[in-house]
């Protein structure tokens, strides 16, 4: 099925709303593409690497809140108001932060804990709405069509942060989020009124609790499966983060030029990412199938993991992080997200924001407590061990693949 093919044979509505899904998801790329290596930076200079685990169980109680709070507002006030209260949040913590940081740097620890959780809020709305308007005979092609412009927008943000930090310095990025999540804004609002989710009534508030999107997935079989598999790719690539972290924070000791280096290292990720939505993605799909493509994404970062674990080099954990980045970003986000298309609309919005934010983000408190031990136990040896850990996590993840798919295949049929 070819993407362009298939969009040309949509109707001038379904145009539109794929139109401002791409436009929706080509902001949210950019924005982070610009911020995060700039968040990292700043952390690492005032920080280091030692506090990034402190860092990453932190975001676990944030994360909780922030997850309850959409559960609860959702149904009460639609998806459009939600995202325009994330909307709002965001830009005035980034603001804040363009601000208060040269002032009160410590500022930088809440942003840094913030960065890993709004972002997979921001794309867990649009996707959430995708889910419910485009059917599961067109996914196939639209879907990588639409994370590919998130990339070309992480692409685009990667640049500027790579020529511009060291000019307007890294506290200064900060403030291009006002701008580009205004145009998000409006790309999603857009897509809304097209989408025709106005006209579907939803749960009543009165009879909703926050909570409920837990237990949703505690309920079902399916939904606790997708859940780990999102929590084993989120610990493998908080591991191999943090080795990475070390190595950079070592090579490149000044803020700006780390921030500078971050952005060109991220512009080569989403570059390779690209290509992987666009052409990897639908190859895979096409010739593998979902359940082979699912088996494949772990070994394929097992034999990343292997390469580090047997050459402790500089170049082994880049490549490492390069190679773990780009799958996540690309097809394992394509597949993941193919295995929501069956899903009730309840648990699209619900059971969905728990696993895209909450389980995403809490993983690395798991990962943070194992680096801690780790720590605690064999001291600078950690970053050598977590080779062997991320070998053992992609073990478990096979296992769950293999549980999922074999228990559950009316579902995943796509």
């Amino acid at each position: 099925m070819n993407p362009f093919r298939e969009i040309g044979r949509l109707a001038a509505s379904e145009k539109s709303f794929v139109f401002f899904s791409m436009l929706t998801c080509f902001c949210i790329g950019l924005e982070y593409a610009i911020t995060r290596p700039a968040s990292q930076s700043i952390f690492l200079s005032l920080f280091s690497t030692e506090a990034i685990p402190y860092a990453w169980l932190w975001t676990v109680p944030l994360n909780l809140g922030v997850v309850t709070l959409y559960n609860w507002l959702q149904p009460r006030f639609g998806p459009l108001r939600t995202l325009g209260l994330a909307t709002f949040t965001i830009v005035s913590v980034h603001l804040l932060t363009a601000f208060i940081v040269p002032h009160f740097p410590q500022f930088i620890f809440f942003q840094y804990c913030w960065k890993d959780i709004y972002i997979l809020l921001m794309f867990k709305q649009l996707w959430s709405m995708i889910h419910s308007t485009i059917s599961s005979s067109k996914a196939k092609a639209l879907y990588g069509a639409i994370f590919g412009m998130g990339t070309v927008g992480s692409i685009v943000g990667s640049s500027v942060t790579g020529f511009f930090a060291p000019l307007v310095g890294s506290e200064n990025l900060f403030l291009l989020t006002l701008p580009i999540y205004a145009l998000l804004f409006f790309a999603y609002r857009q897509s809304y009124h097209v989408s025709g989710l106005l006209t579907i009534k939803q749960t009543e508030p009165e009879k909703l609790r926050a909570r409920e999107g837990f237990s949703m997935i505690a309920k079902n079989r399916y939904l606790l499966g997708v859940l780990l598999l999102v929590v084993f790719m989120q610990i493998s690539v908080a591991l191999v983060e943090y080795q990475f972290n070390h190595a950079i924070e070592v090579a490149v000791p000044d803020k700006d030029l780390r921030t500078a280096a971050m952005g060109k290292l991220m512009g080569l990720i989403n570059t390779l990412s690209l290509l992987l939505q666009f052409v990897g993605s639908f190859l895979l799909l096409q010739f593998l199938g979902l359940k082979r493509s699912h088996f494949l994404v772990p070994v394929l970062l097992c034999s990343a993991a292997f390469l580090y674990l047997f050459n402790p080099s500089f170049m082994a954990i880049a490549f490492a992080f390069i190679f773990t980045k780009s799958i996540d970003f690309s097809l394992f986000g394509v597949i993941r997200e193919m295995l929501f298309v069956p899903l009730k609309l309840d648990e699209k919005f619900r059971a969905k924001a728990v696993i895209d934010v909450f389980a995403y983000r809490t993983s690395k408190a798991v990962a943070s407590l194992v680096l801690l031990g780790l720590q605690f136990w064999v001291g600078n040896r950690v970053f050598a061990i977590s080779s062997s850990v991320s070998i053992a996590i992609f073990v478990l993840w096979l296992a769950t693949v293999a549980l999922l798919f074999r228990k559950e295949p009316e579902k995943i049929s796509i």
